[in-house]
């Protein structure tokens, strides 16, 4: 590395021609300061620093300026490792700025890249085949879980895995589907194969389950209601006073097990409600004898 960077030399340079007058023993006062700073630019050595600099031009220029000095000192130090690190960052954030333009889900980008530079599309490969095995994870597990549900908690965790296979699904580019990343498969010896039939499956997987999904809350949800009505009914039979309340009460137990009834009957909620509607009904014959 050289005594003096180019840098300071044209900081320094600079203020040499401010200072110099304009006869002949400027010119020499001139040339005998440049003469002292070109050798600190051919010699190898550490950074001249701030006292080096100004021992170089005062003697020749009394009044140079202090500023120019400390701001050539301060541009002919060596290049610390962080100043060297921010360029690196910067290559680095840029290299990730162009690659991110480049996997950007537009079709006149992808298509150009993947004919001529595949390869740079690994991250939307990467991403493809996470969100694949993930909306077809989601939809499978969906689908047991809908087969081997028992009651309303189960069929909510239902909708949950449908919701994470849809965000899955909507996170994949459809119109890029039909293209094979084999570069990406040879290097990472993939097993997926993308295309439209496969995508179609998975999302009518989805939408039937979703379907069954829709109609069992709506089959739980009057029996829910229903079994909190028939509870609030039997405590208010219980401290009713009047003879207009218990007709109240005993009319809401009626209507309970008329609400129960008229559940679709291929429902789970529907099989599940079949012991309680017996017990129900029980109840209700046996205070409608006593009314």
């Amino acid at each position: 590395m050289y005594r003096l960077h180019n840098n300071a030399f044209e900081i320094l340079s600079a203020e040499i021609e401010i200072c110099k007058s304009k006869d002949k023993q400027g010119k020499q006062n001139q040339q005998i300061v440049l003469k002292r700073l070109e050798q600190l630019r051919l010699k190898v050595g550490k950074p001249a620093k701030l006292n080096e600099l100004r021992a170089a031009v005062v003697d020749v220029f009394p009044i140079f300026s202090e500023t120019a000095l400390k701001e050539a000192a301060k541009s002919n130090r060596k290049p610390s490792i962080f100043h060297k690190f921010k360029y690196v960052a910067i290559a680095f954030a840029s290299a990730a700025g162009v690659l991110t333009i480049i996997n950007l889900p537009y079709p006149n980008i992808r298509w150009s890249v993947a004919r001529t530079a595949p390869i740079l599309l690994i991250p939307s490969y990467l991403s493809m085949d996470f969100h694949y095995w993930g909306a077809k994870n989601s939809a499978q597990q969906a689908e047991n879980l809908l087969i081997s549900a028992e009651n309303f908690t189960d069929i909510q965790q239902v909708e949950h895995k449908t919701e994470d296979a849809q965000k899955h699904l909507s996170s994949i580019p459809v119109w890029f589907l039909g293209y094979y990343p084999e570069v990406y498969c040879e290097k990472f010896n993939c097993s997926w194969n993308f295309n439209f039939n496969d995508f179609k499956k998975i999302r009518t997987q989805l939408t039937l389950v979703e379907t069954e999904v829709f109609r069992e809350k709506q089959a739980f949800i009057p029996l829910i209601e229903a079994e909190q009505v028939y509870n609030s009914a039997k405590i208010e039979l219980t401290i009713a006073k009047t003879q207009k309340q218990k007709e109240l009460a005993i009319a809401s137990i009626e209507a309970t097990i008329n609400t129960i009834e008229n559940i679709p009957p291929e429902t789970l909620a529907s099989k599940k409600s079949e012991a309680k509607l017996k017990v129900y009904k029980h109840y209700f014959q046996t205070i409608a004898q006593k009314k």
